[in-house]
């Protein structure tokens, strides 16, 4: 029982300080009407600001994570990122120029970068291995909780009643908080232990089990879950920041719905997402990795098609679904199927990695060539590309290997060669 008290504690406090994360990254873009009269911004300016973001997340991931990996440990690297994660947003508050403001948003995004990676590799060691894609959806609840239905609302209602300031600072002191209260509850897993969570000393080194090398680094491509579920997860980003970059836009301009209306669709959006983050664990569990990894982008797939071909209450009810699918798949490719086919010495580098290929693919790469081709095209040609890409990802999920098996039996699966 105390070893399932354990897990389950780790289990809800890195899903709580994952949606406290996201919170801080995102609180930024719901304040840009404000910032953009207070520092007289422009959109290019705005953008500016979460492309550095970004650039930060994705260095942190390639280069903080494996350097956690090369230690063996990973309690004091993920405590401090998360509470510096905290701290760098909240720096945002006392920012008195853009080009300050765009050095907190860098070190934001740069804390945040190895976070996840961190969170996820801890729960594949000291978590409950048939309880895994469980833990992945709790994090998702957390983030459709928290990041995207209680984080616009309540930045907002702060800098309205206070000042935009006080709202960097009150949302993101929750994280520095959780960041500490981890630090008392976490076990350190030295290398080659079995894990504290499995009730032996974490001191324990046992004979055989190396941390990674960098060598290792390069290797993990040849694992073919890893290369296959790092295109597959690019080619459902596509879609995913094409939804959320112009689902608004299309929607209000093409889609014949008013601004309002849209704003309903969204948060109806949100939460069916809570509801996917509590259904797609169970399916993943009950039919497998390999088996849901078809079935979602399949699904995916269709949505966004139907979106293509349909303005009326079809391409609504697809548009509500499809959000919370496409970030728990990504997931489900870049967290579960690759911690999974690893040694757990490389398991948040791999993770970290895909990350990284999401992130610069998704959030730089996708939108500008998505616009451009619905400025040409029309906006709903987005979803046409979004439903070829993810139909690509559907076939490259044909060829992973399936990564769920009985705890008794090996932990990763070798990649065929």
């Amino acid at each position: 029982m105390k070893t399932k008290t354990y897990q389950n504690s780790i289990a809800v406090l890195f899903a709580l300080a994952w949606g406290l994360v996201l919170l801080d990254r995102n609180a930024i873009s719901f304040l840009f009407p404000i910032l953009m009269k207070e520092f007289n911004l422009n959109n290019a300016q705005t953008g500016q600001l979460v492309m550095v973001t970004g650039f930060g997340f994705v260095i942190a991931s390639l280069f903080i994570t494996p350097l956690a990996d090369k230690t063996g440990l990973k309690k004091i690297w993920l405590v401090p990122v998360i509470i510096l994660s905290g701290v760098f947003s909240g720096s945002t508050a006392v920012a008195n120029s853009l080009a300050a403001m765009l050095l907190v948003r860098f070190l934001t995004g740069f804390a945040d970068g190895p976070i996840y990676p961190l969170m996820t590799s801890v729960l594949k060691v000291q978590g409950d291995p048939k309880r895994f894609a469980s833990y992945i959806g709790l994090s998702q609840f957390s983030i459709g909780l928290i990041a995207m239905i209680l984080g616009p609302t309540l930045t907002i209602q702060l800098a309205l009643h206070l000042n935009w300031r006080y709202a960097f600072l009150f949302t993101s002191l929750p994280a520095v908080i959780v960041g500490i209260i981890i630090w008392f509850v976490m076990k350190e897993v030295r290398p080659g232990s079995r894990g504290a969570a499995d009730g032996l000393d974490s001191e324990t080194q046992s004979q055989g089990e190396e941390t990674m090398k960098w060598r290792d680094v390069p290797r993990i491509f040849a694992y073919r879950n890893c290369t296959l579920s790092y295109i597959a997860n690019v080619l459902v980003m596509v879609g995913f920041w094409g939804v959320v970059s112009f689902g608004t836009t299309y929607w209000a301009t093409e889609g014949g719905l008013t601004l309002a209306q849209t704003g309903y669709l969204s948060s109806i959006s949100g939460v069916v997402g809570l509801g996917w983050a509590i259904v797609i664990p169970i399916i993943v569990d009950r039919l497998g990795r390999k088996p849901s990894s078809i079935l979602f982008t399949l699904f995916i797939a269709l949505s966004m098609l139907i979106l293509y071909l349909n303005q009326g209450l079809p391409a609504q009810i697809s548009y509500v679904m499809v959000l919370g699918c496409c970030g728990f798949t990504s997931v489900l490719f870049v967290a579960i199927i690759c911690q999974e086919s690893v040694p757990p010495a490389i398991g948040a580098t791999t993770t970290a990695i895909g990350m990284a290929i999401g992130e610069f693919f998704g959030t730089a790469i996708a939108p500008r060539v998505l616009g451009s081709l619905g400025d040409m095209y029309g906006l709903r040609t987005i979803f046409l590309v979004a439903a070829i890409s993810t139909a690509l990802a559907f076939f490259i999920s044909l060829g992973l290997i399936e990564t769920r098996k009985p705890a008794h039996k090996q932990d990763t699966v070798e990649a065929a060669q």
